[in-house]
């Protein structure tokens, strides 16, 4: 997957358009699956509340963001070009500190309830090999938020492979990120940067 510009563009336009334009997918489509275990998870989370620490948040959405999305896929295309002159036991480690980063980060912004709500739209977007489904996490007392998840089959499951917040693609912004890393130090910065972050956000 190639995250271009104009595929920023056309995913964040998709916010605006209406849902039987573009021919959607049947209700029943297991790529919405994994967006509607994602939510519940963590919903559960933010219900929790303080009665959560970190460490024990941490440990329940684990298992769901592994499950649910293509980190493997997401580390590579997140790294860029670098990732083909990494050794075996780079890649490893990047993909280790990655995943501990994603999960880190989801319980991290997900830790606090206050009516918050998710309205997942089950009629799905059809692009090329990739799909997109379409939510809202709907505050009690703000403005929606805007959430498109890309999905793509790996292996025989549909996987999340970008997370688009108000049209601004996460891939392309933790590409941008880890550039910085990499031209700084190569895969040992990056997996630095990458530890570095996710014990901020478990402290």
């Amino acid at each position: 997957m190639k995250c271009t510009s104009s595929i920023v563009m056309l995913l964040g336009a998709l916010l605006y358009i209406p849902v039987a334009d573009p021919a959607p997918a049947p209700v029943s489509d297991p790529a919405a699956a994994p967006v509607h275990a994602l939510t519940a998870a963590l919903l559960t989370s933010m219900h929790a509340g303080a009665g959560l620490s970190m460490a024990e948040r941490y440990r329940s959405l684990a298992p769901v963001v592994k499950r649910v999305f293509a980190l493997p896929l997401v580390t590579r295309l997140a790294v860029g070009p670098d990732w083909a002159s990494f050794s075996a036991d780079q890649r490893a480690a990047l993909l280790a500190g990655f995943t501990r980063f994603t999960i880190a980060n989801y319980a991290y912004n997900f830790r606090d309830f206050d009516g918050q709500k998710f309205a997942i739209d089950d009629n799905l977007l059809t692009y090329g090999e990739d799909k997109v489904v379409r939510t809202q996490l709907l505050p009690a007392h703000d403005t929606p938020v805007s959430l498109l998840y890309r999905m793509r089959e790996v292996g025989g499951t549909w996987k999340i492979i970008d997370v688009y917040s108000d049209g601004v693609s996460s891939l392309a912004l933790r590409r941008t990120d880890f550039a910085e890393a990499l031209a700084a130090g190569g895969a040992a910065a990056l997996i630095a940067y990458l530890n570095e972050a996710s014990d901020a956000l478990m402290r």
